[in-house]
């Protein structure tokens, strides 16, 4: 049989450099789901507060998301790192017996059961850290900027709209607002840089070579065409690697064919 018209087997690289390219938008999607899953719960909170009439605050925001820890361990899923051992303790009860164990985990404090209480200065998992941090700015930025939105999923409420439509309505205004991706959200809501992080590194160079001796100002451009080559380098293996034709050489500038030939 001809193999003339077969398709070419894929590399490694080729099949690993796919799969990356596809596991890191499948995890920009998750956390992007996640997270305004998250915040929809935070907004239902400040929904039932404001229909008594009480203020919509960070603090509703807090208390929501010790909550959802708590529902999320009580499934069994690791909230702290590390703290695999003591999640299994509370899990082998039953109960309310399990739900004071848990409640424990969670919380700590000196109050709680040893036996149970989260471990000493415990970290959230990674997974939770990045939701934590990406939900409280979503909503801390709703309750100070677009409280109105609060107000309309009541509007809804009250004309009958069921839950899934409050949902959407949510899901909506934070697409429009902050961009429907993970990324676009966070660089959405990132906070701004300091002047000192602002600082361009370029000139951060210039302006210390101003005051180098001439033996360290050649020194200095060596070491730095020598780093350009070296990625020039490093860019042709990987491009070979994944069964890309390697990039031209970038043109020299005639000061760096000076030195090349020095």
């Amino acid at each position: 049989m001809s193999t003339a018209n077969a398709p070419t087997a894929k590399t490694l690289g080729e099949i690993a450099l796919s799969a990356a390219i596809k596991a890191v938008k499948d995890d920009d999607s998750a956390a992007f789901t996640a997270t305004v899953a998250l915040g929809l719960v935070m907004a239902n909170r400040q929904v039932e507060r404001a229909e008594t009439d009480k203020d919509i605050t960070e603090k509703a925001n807090k208390a929501t998301f010790r909550h959802f820890l708590k529902k999320y361990a009580v499934k069994g899923n690791i909230v702290w790192r590390d703290s695999d051992h003591i999640l299994n303790r509370a899990m082998a009860l039953k109960g309310k017996d399990r739900e004071k164990a848990i409640s424990d985990y969670v919380d700590g404090g000196k109050t709680a059961n040893p036996d149970y209480a989260k471990p000493d200065k415990a970290r959230l998992v990674d997974g939770l850290a990045k939701l934590r941090t990406w939900s409280f700015r979503l909503m801390s930025d709703v309750c100070v900027n677009h409280a109105d939105q609060i107000r309309d999923i009541i509007a809804l409420k009250a004309s009958g709209a069921d839950g899934q439509a409050q949902a959407e309505h949510f899901r909506e205004f934070v697409k429009r607002q902050y961009g429907d991706s993970f990324a676009k959200l966070t660089q959405r809501l990132a906070k701004p840089a300091s002047e000192k992080e602002k600082a361009d590194p370029i000139d951060a160079i210039v302006k210390k070579a101003g005051d180098m001796t001439d033996a360290e100002l050649t020194l200095l451009i060596a070491r730095l065409e020598g780093l350009r080559l070296e990625r020039a380098s490093t860019a042709e293996e990987v491009d070979a690697a994944f069964g890309e034709s390697p990039a031209e050489a970038p043109t020299l500038i005639p000061a760096e064919r000076e030195l090349e030939a020095a």
